[in-house]
């Protein structure tokens, strides 16, 4: 325990002799004040604690789109845009030199001089390094709780998931600093080869949610036209019977071979599609899914009436508030469609196939680094 004392002790002076830690803290802090400027009264939203008023009927004081609207701007943009990139950018310049200066010689050769085993030290190190990261979040998740209560008067203990879901998500990017940061003694090359790790791991799974858009769009086209012709066939089989001279037969029969068509050439699509989608999606099985863990917290706080951001981003208000019905035979139709198998396959991924085989991943790079650690002479 004194030598996790320390550890800390140590990480700590370092941080905040580097500044940025109090930095990232403080900016953190700016975000909340910023978000809690938003109000919602009898006329609509204002911004900046009233100086500026956006007049409008549906987010007024109390109303579903008014929550939606607020829980949105959490979930699908401070956390995703400022914790997940920004914070997150900020806390890897900052944590970045722990693991390398720890190793370079000086502080290691005290440390090692305690009663403890490399291997504890090394994980201590670790937990010490994450530990900073989680008072970050902390701090930021209480400050949005206070401002969600006093606007929406909505107590939601659910915001604290940012905090596991930031951390672990931090926590994939840190063990290959780590890693590198062990293997080179480099602070520059461990947070430049995270950065690039990071980067290849965004497009990994911005070209498989590409590919799986795609795909899916073609099924619901499928779909679409099986579905049309069967309506069509059982159409001209009544006309036939009722009338074999109507002129509408012959047109009938020209839309049902224009549909067979179109399904010919969406099943060649999807299988041209596919075959490049199935490998990625396997690649990315056995690497860290940094946007997916993200998205678990815009998952678990998700309004299943369908008032929330995503609603208001399509632009589907006027069909809740006047209850239209949706033509399914439309293009508008189908892609609303895509969207709906699209959320109903990510959201259905479950929790261990997001964090469980991203963790097998960080503790498999720890693993690596804490063997190099334990193994080297200093």
């Amino acid at each position: 325990m004194m030598a996790f004392r320390a550890l800390l002790i140590d990480a700590y002076r370092q941080l905040s002799a580097a500044k940025l830690f109090w930095l990232t803290l403080g900016l953190s802090v700016l975000v909340v004040v910023l978000f809690g400027s938003i109000g919602f009264n009898d006329k609509g939203m204002s911004i900046f604690f009233g100086l500026t008023q956006i007049e409008n009927d549906m987010f007024t004081s109390g109303s579903v789109w008014s929550r939606g609207l607020y829980i949105g701007i959490y979930s699908n943009f401070l956390v995703t845009v400022w914790l997940a990139w920004i914070a997150t950018v900020l806390a890897l310049i900052s944590t970045c030199t722990i693991f390398p200066e720890f190793v370079r010689g000086g502080s290691i050769e005290m440390s090692l001089s305690k009663p403890v085993s490399r291997l504890q030290l090394f994980f201590m190190k670790y937990v010490v390094s994450l530990l900073f990261v989680l008072l970050q979040v902390t701090v930021f998740c209480v400050g949005i709780f206070f401002c969600v209560g006093l606007r929406l008067g909505e107590w939601n203990w659910n915001l604290f998931a940012a905090v596991p879901i930031v951390l672990v998500f931090y926590s994939y990017l840190f063990s290959v600093n780590v890693f590198v940061g062990v293997l080179t003694r480099s602070s520059i090359t461990a947070l430049l080869l995270t950065v690039i790790f990071w980067m290849g791991l965004w497009s990994s799974q911005t070209a498989e949610t590409l590919l799986n858009q795609f795909v899916t769009q073609q099924e619901v086209k499928i779909d679409s036209f099986e579905e049309g012709i069967i309506e069509d066939e059982v159409e001209l089989l009544a006309l036939v019977e009722r009338s074999p001279d109507d002129f509408r037969i012959e047109r009938k029969r020209e839309r049902i071979n224009s549909m067979k068509e179109d399904v010919r050439e969406a099943r060649e699509s999807f299988d041209q599609i596919e075959a490049w989608h199935r490998p990625t999606k396997w690649v990315l099985t056995v690497l860290p899914k940094t946007g997916q863990t993200i998205g678990l917290l815009d998952r678990w706080m998700s309004d299943n009436s369908g008032f929330d951001i995503a609603a208001i981003m399509r632009g589907e208000m006027d069909v809740f508030e006047n209850m239209e019905e949706i033509d399914v035979t439309t293009h508008g139709a189908r892609e609303r469609e895509t969207t709906r198998r699209l959320l109903e396959d990510y959201r259905g991924r479950s929790l261990w196939y997001v964090v469980g085989t991203s963790l097998l991943f960080e503790g498999f790079i720890l693993a690596i680094a804490a063997w190099i650690f334990v193994r080297r002479d200093y």
